[in-house]
């Protein structure tokens, strides 16, 4: 599933236990287009990122309500709220690989994971605070939000850490952190 550091595309995320998935609403323009590896260190930087990271919503990271009967990349600076718009966790890469079935993009929908209970695990999330140089820890019983760029984030890599509570939503709890023995996969149980 991973070859060392570098995440293989479109297998970011693995469902253990689903409570429920969706396609309700239809794929942003953002959610095919968003670049995953410019606009900020934080991204540009990320170890769990590579060159060959897909441009639009990747597996593992967070949706979000991004309009009427539409879902998109949950991504905001926390000073609008966007982000407590949070709805589940993308379960493949919306542009898909080359030579394989690119459904996101031919149905113009999203599937998601959503459902207090489901767990899943991940190896895209956030490796660095906001300032795109201090390392970010994870451990089991953190709670993790999405980040500004929609990947996952526990509360010491967030922008503003006052918001948590009314401006940013919490996607779910670690059960398991990242680390070498387990590939780098986060395991989540999700609270929304």
């Amino acid at each position: 599933m991973n070859y060392g550091n570098n995440p293989v595309p479109d297998r970011h995320m693995e469902v253990l236990y689903r409570v429920t998935q969706d396609t309700y609403g239809k794929i942003t323009a953002a959610g095919l287009t968003q670049d995953n590896r410019s606009g900020n260190n934080q991204k540009a930087l990320n170890s769990r990122l590579n060159t060959a990271t897909a441009k639009g919503i990747l597996a593992g990271s967070v949706v979000a309500v991004a309009g009427d009967n539409l879902i998109g990349p949950c991504a905001g600076d926390y000073t609008d709220s966007s982000t407590d718009k949070a709805v589940g966790i993308a379960v493949n890469d919306a542009v898909g690989n080359p030579f394989e079935s690119s459904s996101a993009v031919g149905s113009g929908k999203v599937v998601y994971l959503h459902g207090t209970g489901s767990v899943f695990r991940t190896d895209i999330y956030e490796t660095l605070k906001t300032d795109g140089s201090t390392p970010t820890a994870y451990t089991a019983g953190d709670k993790v939000y999405a980040s500004r760029n929609g990947l996952l984030i526990n509360r010491d890599g967030l922008d503003n850490t006052a918001q948590i509570g009314n401006a940013v939503t919490e996607v779910g709890i670690i059960l398991e952190s990242p680390s070498s023995a387990n590939s780098y996969y986060m395991t989540i149980q999700m609270r929304i």
